[in-house]
């Protein structure tokens, strides 16, 4: 693409967004895929590469700042010059401005997960079982030592749930009874699952291809 633009002559004249829609866990915490609210998850790469002259991002620079998918395209409008719509959700992530929270959400019902970070402290809940998580991503960055007992981050964990609660709508908001305490869902069993598959990783085809084994006395058998 960037020799393309280079060849037509006008990569000088291109803002160039490189990002994702979410990581993979790569058998973190003893997880695939996607879906979750672990930094191999939900932590994905944002590189900004503006117009040639524009000195609102200088080159090699990093921002360490709290970013969403939905700040991509106020971004570029900014980046363009052109107007925000007072509707847009996002935030350019070049400025002043800067969100102090991040609110992140997967899945409906008893699947749910749904995330507050505030730059430093990493609340993760887990509706089915009232469950929460709490991690201190600058002394923890593995996110292996969960805080949510722990007496010393009481506060941290009780701020961070009422900015969760503060961001839940629809139905989600039948996980805070009347007081305003959250209590989410009927905890239920969830046996762990084989995943042999590697969550289909190793090519997705939807539906799956039948796995047919191969005839007897088959010696190269092929695959579907």
């Amino acid at each position: 693409m960037l020799g393309t633009l280079r060849e037509e002559g006008i990569l000088d004249d291109t803002i160039i967004v490189f990002t994702a829609d979410h990581g993979d866990m790569l058998g973190r915490h003893g997880l695939w895929a996607k879906r979750l609210f672990y930094e191999g998850s939900a932590n994905v790469p944002f590189l900004l590469v503006p117009q040639k002259g524009d000195d609102r991002v200088t080159e090699n620079s990093c921002d360490d700042r709290l970013i969403n998918l939905r700040d991509v395209m106020p971004t570029l409008l900014d980046q363009a010059g052109i107007p925000i719509p007072d509707s847009c959700d996002g935030i350019p992530i070049v400025g002043d401005r800067r969100r102090e929270h991040a609110y992140g959400e997967c899945n409906e019902g008893p699947m749910s997960a749904r995330m507050i970070h505030d730059g430093r402290y990493k609340l993760v809940y887990y509706p089915a079982g009232n469950c929460r998580q709490l991690f201190d991503l600058h002394d923890d960055p593995t996110e292996l030592h969960d805080l949510s007992a722990d007496n010393i981050h009481a506060e941290e964990l009780e701020r961070l749930t009422v900015l969760l609660c503060s961001e839940l709508y629809g139905s989600d908001q039948d996980w805070v009874n009347d007081a305003g305490d959250l209590v989410g869902l009927p905890d239920q069993e969830c046996p762990p699952l084989s995943n042999r598959g590697l969550a289909l990783q190793r090519g997705v085809h939807w539906p799956p291809a039948p796995v047919t084994p191969p005839d007897i006395g088959e010696t190269n058998p092929g695959t579907n």
